[in-house]
């Protein structure tokens, strides 16, 4: 008997050490990650292993490469450094912000040992999309490649001189006179550089400086060109080659302009600098949200089991919503397409919000369909592209146009529908990202309930075309199911789905704006 149970217990500890998870992220701490350049192994770095994904410290990353980086424990964050690039991480965001941009990634990095792990293979696709470089990553043999593009124009800085402003561009090669072209277009300085080569996303961001707003490249077969965003008209600028140092100098002699106090003190500059850093990110925080609730007055959108009416439905969740979120974000601004029985055209809905300056834009439906089994929630983003699944959906929302008047129909024409997605490109990926976060608390909230999670799509909503702004459309839930309509029209499955679309929204925003 005592030898049974000794026996037993050595069995559970063996079982304990072989499946705690912790056990093998120790396990794996010691397999190594090699890092090659030039066809040459220069070092090796730890790794870990999370959800399938290969994991690597950026301090050691950053060492290993020499590389600046700078680690803030207590909010633990960490910055690296590369080439002109600057990537911000911070612990479970999955936001990462590159040059004062924020991008979101799939995997976000964690804490652990007092470091910042990463994902190498986010780590791989920045440093490729916003460097010189080009990082191959063997996951099989868990090697990293590093190697130079085939680029000639690597970085660009600026410099302010008492007679005006200095832009250097540091070349692999040199460049003669006829090279360089220069020309001011609508407020942007462009240099264009024939025989240039360079990576556009590297070289291209937005700043905080007191000359330039922002850097665009573009990369053309015979030049690279290069505009620069003045906050000020120049009064000269002219384009030469440093052969000494190895750069293009772009010289901008800016209008001298008298002031009562010519005289500026260091900490007064200083103070300055600050205030454009905050106003700035101010210009990126959420502080108004647009909660959009579907159809309403002669358009009663889908009409399902118990008579119910979609534009009743969404109008209660969407005022719901507004009070949650009014309890939790106390200092955002809540606006409502509608708040009673009345019609909106679509395109009216994303102007208010444009107009009132919203930065989330949250359009709210519930589902119909010919067959009385299809069930379920689901979160759309924009696209002009659709799942084949997502059609009927789609045509159901989009029919809404038939109550608008004959001149306002002329706006949905496929032309303008392709212009006004282009538009929105900035916000797609933060769209997707919302749309995630939200489908996650809806699944959370109403799967108790006997609901299908239908996951996250995309599709050519009229509604959401426009919007500049992260914007999502909800379907939460089938009135033509009729156990779901009798969900539905419950105050209590209708207080569930605006909690749980108001938890969704409060981690975009803190995850968002943490990152910033």
């Amino acid at each position: 008997m005592f030898r049974r149970k000794f026996l037993k217990k050595i069995s559970y500890g063996i079982g304990l050490a072989l499946f705690n998870p912790l056990h093998w992220l120790r396990a794996q701490e010691r397999s190594l990650l090699k890092i090659e350049k030039d066809g040459r192994i220069i070092g090796q770095i730890p790794f870990l292993l999370k959800q399938s994904q290969c994991y690597i410290k950026l301090t050691d990353f950053a060492d290993l490469n020499h590389l600046g980086q700078f680690t803030n424990t207590s909010r633990r964050k960490t910055l690296l450094i590369m080439d002109q690039a600057k990537f911000k991480f911070t612990h479970d965001n999955s936001f990462v912000v590159v040059n004062d941009r924020a991008l979101q990634i799939l995997y976000a990095p964690f804490w652990k040992e007092g470091a910042l792990w990463v994902a190498v293979a986010e780590l791989v696709e920045l440093i490729n999309e916003f460097t010189q470089y080009h990082l191959q990553f063997d996951d099989v043999h868990k090697l990293l490649r590093f190697t130079v593009r085939n680029i000639n124009i690597t970085s660009i800085q600026i410099e302010h001189k008492s007679n005006g402003t200095l832009i250097a561009l540091n070349a692999t090669r040199s460049f003669a006179a006829d090279d360089l072209k220069t020309k001011m277009v609508n407020g942007w300085l462009y240099l264009e550089i024939v025989g240039g080569r360079g990576e556009e996303k590297a070289l291209s961001r937005k700043i905080n400086d007191s000359t330039v707003r922002e850097i665009r490249a573009a990369q053309l077969d015979q030049l690279l060109s290069i505009g620069f965003h003045l906050k000020k008209e120049p009064q000269a600028y002219e384009a030469l080659y440093d052969d000494v140092n190895g750069q293009i100098l772009l010289t901008v002699h800016e209008k001298t302009i008298q002031k009562d106090n010519p005289e500026k003190t260091d900490d007064a500059q200083t103070q300055s600098i600050d205030e454009e850093l905050e106003r700035q990110k101010s210009e990126w925080m959420i502080h108004t949200i647009v909660i959009d609730p579907g159809h309403g007055g002669k358009d009663p959108g889908a009409v399902g089991y118990y008579k119910l009416k979609e534009k009743d439905i969404v109008l209660s969740v969407g005022l719901l919503l507004g009070d949650y979120l009014k309890k939790r974000l106390p200092g955002v601004k809540i606006l409502y397409t509608r708040d009673r029985d009345v019609f909106i055209p679509l395109w009216k809905r994303t102007k208010f919000a444009n107009e009132n300056q919203g930065r989330l834009f949250i359009s709210l439906h519930c589902n119909s369909s010919k067959s009385r089994r299809a069930r379920g929630f689901e979160t759309y983003f924009l696209s002009a592209e659709k799942d084949e699944k997502a059609r009927e959906v789609v045509l159901t929302e989009n029919e809404s146009i038939k109550f608008e008047t004959a001149h306002d129909q002329k706006r949905y024409e496929g032309i303008n529908f392709v212009l006004a997605t282009l538009a929105q490109n900035a916000f797609i990926k933060y769209s997707q990202y919302l749309a995630s976060v939200v489908q996650k608390m809806l699944r959370k909230f109403l799967r108790p309930l006997g609901m299908k999670d239908r996951g996250v799509k995309q599709g050519p909503f009229w509604v959401m075309v426009g919007a500049t702004m992260p914007n999502i459309l909800v379907e939460m839930g089938y009135i033509s199911n009729k156990n779901e309509a009798k969900l539905l029209r419950r105050k209590s499955t209708q207080s569930k789905i605006a909690l749980a679309l108001a938890e969704g929204i409060v981690k975009f925003k803190n995850d968002f704006e943490s990152a910033l």
